[in-house]
């Protein structure tokens, strides 16, 4: 990923936005060269597969709020309920049965990962270990064979990447994207 990023600064830094957007076509093009010119200040969240007791993607969405408050969220994030009732904030936070701007405010506060779901659980709901255990596979599996996955292909083709066979699922897409390599 570093390499990737320096290669690109080196080639695109000296080159204004209508140059670059003459020059490449490709959307991607275009994002690849803001997320590796504000990269050095920013960071991208860690894994959707960091587990939080037991539940994978919590530590993820915890992590984008953290950052988008210290102004260090790479640009591109999907963040809260609001945009679109799928993505995997709204999901988790209908699962734990909480509001997203109170989660918000929550994190802010401070506190360890698992202090914040511990609080999620009272204030929402507790899921059982079964529970869990479906959430897991539903996050660790999303676009593949499913309703989304039309739109993990034009997602992968948008970056290039549509050859690609070792991104099968929205978290896959999400590790290749910040420079980890997807599970198999």
């Amino acid at each position: 990923m570093e390499r990737r990023r320096r290669f690109l600064v080196r080639v695109l830094s000296g080159r204004k936005l209508p140059e670059l957007a003459r020059i490449f076509c490709p959307k991607w093009i275009l994002t690849l060269y803001h997320k590796a010119r504000s990269f050095s200040k920013m960071q991208t969240p860690c894994s959707d597969y960091r587990e939080t007791k037991g539940l994978i993607y919590f530590a993820r969405m915890l992590d984008k709020i953290r950052l988008n408050a210290d102004g260090r969220l790479a640009p591109g994030y999907f963040l809260g309920v609001a945009d679109d009732p799928t993505f995997f904030d709204a999901r988790c936070t209908r699962f734990l049965g909480i509001n997203y701007d109170e989660l918000v405010a929550r994190t802010l506060q401070g506190g360890s990962n698992e202090e914040i779901l511990d609080w999620c659980f009272e204030r929402g709901r507790k899921p059982g270990e079964e529970e869990v255990l479906i959430w897991n596979s539903f996050i660790s599996k999303r676009g593949w064979r499913d309703e989304s996955s039309a739109d993990l292909q034009a997602a992968k083709k948008q970056l290039g990447w549509g050859d690609r066979d070792d991104i099968q699922t929205w978290v896959d897409l999400h590790d290749a994207e910040e420079g980890r390599t997807p599970r198999r």
